[in-house]
């Protein structure tokens, strides 16, 4: 799963009909702040408004671990039930919507329109928000799918930041990469780190410009860029290999490293999920420009191997009967085999149809014979981490959730652990109640409170980070 997944909204707020000597109508610019109050619980939000207001464009939805899952609206995967995320072009000013506690920033609103004295803002589709808008603040209500509260948002004077922002163009190979580099105003060289994306089309607004917000107030130049075939980044993930995504990553290295701010001897790589196994695949490509590995929630071992463990974990949460589940990995077993090379397709297709009437045959979301990913798929789903992880010459920290979902967490530090073997500084942190995307949700039958990012692992990475002494 993508770390950008985050709470959707929809705003809509009502401008008051206000007599002659009332206050001027609010400016629809500029920067908010504010509160979202629910069952007596607060969480501090904020809006970025870019100036007039935006028709933006109808938004598209994708899950991040299985990219042809598309959606004009938001909803979960019918594979394994990860939250849609928001794609699109990134190359326009929108306005945008930030949740510190929820390690989410400036992350962009589908539309903000206003029409007949009423402000819109679709951020998701899944909370609405009515209010009465003054020239000094918006109050008002919202509900949701978790229930409702209260809100008001106030302009406020935008913050300095403490660093510079970048936005830059790299290349690997054909494919253009757009991003933002994040680099420190204080003097001196410093340490720069690249920030890597989960599966799935992702761009770099959310969760990584938190990231990368944190570390570059810490002293830490970061680059953050839309992953290829996302944003206003060039290429497809229709088709790649993790030896694509890794070149990408060691362009970024390589931009990041000729900054004049910072040192090349001290730039390295974090990396979440996928982005863990694109990461140690890159220090195996450019051992001598990595000089540290931050891999969160990352597989260890065959990707095919914890291809079947997420699979299996998120069918056994879908609802169906034991038999119906026996049956479903017995059919994503087989496919997992022709994605290997190791099978027919033709046998998916006498699967097809025996089963393809079937709810849970639906739910599985094979992709057809002539699907772009199959010539592909043999090489990531073969591909073992631990003999990338066994080449690894630079200090590693990993980080996992308690309640990771996808990936079996004591059983990826215990094997990582063991491939590298002492050669090199090893830290394993696991993050206590949190899931894959390192965030922390009420329990089912729990009192409400508003899901947070994991407290303290952004910060620890940057300690850590901090503390590396390079080459």
């Amino acid at each position: 799963m993508s770390k950008t997944d985050f709470v959707f909204l929809v705003v809509t707020l009502t401008l008051s009909s206000l007599p002659a000597i009332a206050q001027e109508p609010f400016r629809m610019s500029g920067h908010l702040v504010g509160e979202m109050i629910q069952d007596g619980q607060t969480i501090k939000i904020s809006v970025n408004l870019p100036g007039p207001p935006l028709m933006q464009t109808r938004p598209r939805y994708a899950c991040p671990m299985h990219p042809k899952v598309t959606s004009s609206t938001p909803g979960k995967c019918p594979v394994c039930e990860m939250s849609l995320v928001l794609q699109g072009p990134d190359n326009e000013a929108r306005a945008t919507f930030t949740s510190l506690s929820q390690a989410v920033m400036d992350y962009p609103f589908d539309s903000f329109t206003v029409k007949d004295g009423n402000v819109h803002f679709v951020l998701g589709g899944s909370t609405v928000f009515d209010g009465t808008a003054t020239s000094q603040r918006i109050d008002g209500h919202f509900r949701g799918p978790d229930g409702v509260g209260d809100f008001h948002l106030e302009p406020a004077p935008p913050e300095h930041l403490p660093y510079s922002v970048r936005e830059v163009k790299f290349h690997h190979g054909p494919i253009t990469l757009a991003g933002s580099l994040l680099i420190p105003r204080t003097p001196g060289k410093h340490a720069g780190v690249v920030l890597l994306h989960g599966s799935g089309p992702q761009t770099r607004r959310g969760t990584p410009r938190f990231i990368a917000d944190r570390f570059a107030r810490a002293g830490i130049a970061a680059l953050i860029y839309d992953k290829r075939g996302s944003g206003s980044s060039t290429g497809s993930l229709d088709s790649f290999i993790y030896a694509d995504l890794a070149g990408d990553a060691v362009a970024g290295v390589r931009l990041l490293a000729l900054q004049p701010e910072v040192d090349p001897h001290r730039v390295g790589l974090l990396g979440h999920s996928e982005g863990g196994i694109t990461a140690v695949v890159a220090a195996a490509l450019a051992p001598r420009e990595i000089s540290f590995l931050v891999a969160e929630d990352t597989v260890a071992g065959p990707v095919y191997q914890s291809d079947l463990y997420r699979v299996n974990r998120a069918i056994q949460q879908a609802g169906f009967h034991p038999e119906e589940i026996r049956q479903a990995m017995s059919v994503y077993s087989v496919f997992v085999d022709v994605a290997r090379g190791l099978k027919s397709y033709s046998e998916l297709e006498e699967d097809k149809g025996r089963y393809g009437n079937t709810e849970w045959f639906q739910w599985l979301a094979i992709p057809p014979c002539g699907a772009a990913l199959w010539p592909t798929l043999p090489q990531r789903e073969n591909l073992d981490t631990l003999t990338f992880w066994r080449q690894v010459d630079v200090p590693v920290l990993l980080v996992y959730g308690e309640k990771d979902e996808i990936t079996p967490v004591d059983r990826s530090i215990e094997a990582i652990g063991d491939a590298v073997n002492g050669r090199v500084a090893f830290t394993a942190v696991v993050a206590p109640g949190a899931q894959h995307n390192l965030t922390i949700h009420p329990q089912p039958g729990e009192p409400f409170f508003w899901w947070k990012a994991a407290p303290g692992i952004v910060d620890l990475a940057v300690s850590w980070v901090h503390a590396q002494p390079g080459h």
